[in-house]
């Protein structure tokens, strides 16, 4: 759920609308001070403290940090944990969590967002209505996957799949019963709360879990603190807000409201859903198991700088775009598109290293049998660039109220995958599954570029632009790094292919 714009006026509200690369207005002395009277940085701390007094700064701090600590402590808990279990149990543990968020996404009634736009929000015969709808669901899911589990196993033509689902299958009533006050926690923005939230859910789920690993080392363990992990959430939820238990309750009219935006919801979690996650279900049935857990880690990985561009457009890119409203003239329109510019170069030089270094990342931290995934990130990094042009995209069309561009974009990744995957490896090619991936995260960073451009947001040059300075930096890092010693050369990492065959 993206946050609303904070109400802006005077000085800061025109900042905002100006963007990033706008002088800030602090003060009168401050504006008539020269610009060369200072050094840089001095000027950028200046920056960063007048952001972090600012209600809007402190608010994106709590957002954007504690999701960051969260991603290092969940690094942390995956390198535990490939020390305490084989790669094929990675695979089976690949599939299980894609079924899971697979089943609650297409599934998804807007509950949550409905309680955060309602009028009706703060009403508790509404928010037992909410509830009520969220644990009949979850009843609803687990009865579906108790049904669905021998189907799962015979299609995967995996029979352990079946106790697996069975055992996984109650997770849903779990979350059903989380208490109501999480959405309300949203609604109020009260961010702290939710981050203390989170961190905590983070830290005593990842610790529940490794100590199950620890004393179960297959796929068990992983399933018991999976259910483990989601029974503290669930019981942690009750502590936030007014700590009041809810009611089961019915009423038409907050039914049919809920219903009926949740239908909207609906559709744009499903299209999600089928592009972000339909290579992880493919490759645990089109190759060998201990290979797509293999993937699971590197994708686990490269996953956190696609979430956290996501994020930063959701909190970041999206309200600013959205405050400008109707005021988004030409004049306008050429700031912010210098101001992402300027952003995305930075990202592009960031970018770049991550795909020279990466690769060495994986060989200190894993241990041979996942060594693997050393050839397969950089090529996952080439896609995570696409995919930070297209998070940034998305957000600021939403931010402009063309949303519909962002499902399309979607569906077209996910068309390339449809069609792309099955031809990569039906010769057993690994590095054209991955080449594939890429290319999906093109073709929906192409389909956002018509919008984008209509809307005067971006335009095709800047990031042909940004994406050349991302290859050269890339070459650049690896080259002089590699002569270093300080990375595998192109030469050695070319030769972990041989480890990664489909």
């Amino acid at each position: 759920m993206t946050a609303e714009p904070t109400p802006l006026d005077g000085s800061a509200r025109t900042q905002a609308e100006l963007g990033d690369g706008a002088p800030a207005l602090a003060s009168e002395g401050a504006a008539l001070r020269p610009t060369g009277a200072f050094p840089p940085w001095a000027r950028l701390a200046g920056r960063a403290r007048e952001l972090a007094a600012h209600r809007l700064g402190r608010q994106l701090a709590w957002v954007v940090g504690p999701f960051a600590i969260q991603q290092v402590i969940r690094l942390a808990g995956s390198l535990v944990l490939t020390r305490l279990l084989a790669p094929e149990v990675f695979g089976l543990m690949l599939l299980v969590n894609t079924l899971r968020t697979g089943t609650e996404l297409l599934s998804d009634l807007g509950i949550g967002q409905s309680v955060v736009r309602s009028p009706h929000g703060e009403d508790r015969r509404f928010l037992d209505v909410a509830f009520t709808l969220q644990l009949l669901r979850g009843v609803l899911l687990t009865a579906i996957m108790l049904l669905a589990a021998a189907p799962i196993a015979a299609l995967y033509e995996k029979p352990e799949l079946g106790p697996i689902v069975l055992a996984m299958a109650p997770i849903f009533i779990l979350t059903g019963l989380q208490s109501p006050a999480l959405f309300l926690n949203q609604r109020r923005m009260e961010l702290r709360s939710r981050a203390t939230y989170d961190l905590a859910g983070t830290i005593v789920g990842l610790a529940i879990t490794i100590a199950l690993a620890a004393a179960i080392p297959n796929i068990w363990g992983l399933v018991f603190g999976l259910l483990a992990s989601t029974a503290f959430s669930t019981a942690l939820s009750y502590l936030l807000g007014e700590r009041r238990l809810p009611r089961l309750a019915w009423d038409p009219r907050f039914v049919s409201e809920i219903v009926g935006f949740g239908k909207w919801i609906f559709l744009s979690t499903a299209i999600y859903f089928a592009a972000t996650s339909y290579d992880k279900m493919y490759f645990v049935a089109a190759v060998p198991i201990a290979l797509a857990g293999i993937f699971g880690v590197a994708r686990t990985f490269s996953d956190m700088f696609a979430q956290l561009a996501q994020r930063a457009g959701a909190f970041l890119v999206f309200p600013k775009v959205a405050a400008m409203g109707d005021r988004r003239d030409a004049a306008m329109a050429a700031r912010l598109r210098a101001t992402r510019l300027k952003t995305l170069a930075l990202v592009a030089l960031a970018t770049g290293l991550a795909v020279a270094g990466s690769d060495r990342f994986i060989l200190l931290a894993y241990d041979a049998r996942y060594h693997g995934a050393a050839f397969m990130i950089p090529v996952m990094f080439v896609g995570v660039w696409f995919a930070i042009l297209s998070a940034f995209g998305d957000s600021m069309l939403m931010g402009a109220g063309k949303p519909a561009a962002g499902a399309w974009a979607n569906a077209a990744k996910f068309a390339t995958m449809l069609v792309g995957l099955p031809l990569a490896l039906a010769r057993g090619d690994f590095l054209a599954a991955l080449l594939v991936l890429v290319a999906a995260e093109i073709a929906r960073w192409l389909a956002l570029l018509p919008a984008s451009r209509r809307e005067k947001l971006a335009h095709p040059f800047d990031d042909i632009l940004l994406t050349l300075l991302m290859a050269v930096s890339a070459l650049a890092f690896k080259v002089a790094l590699g002569a270093l010693g300080l990375v595998p050369t192109i030469a050695q990492w070319w030769a972990l292919r041989g480890l990664v065959h489909g």
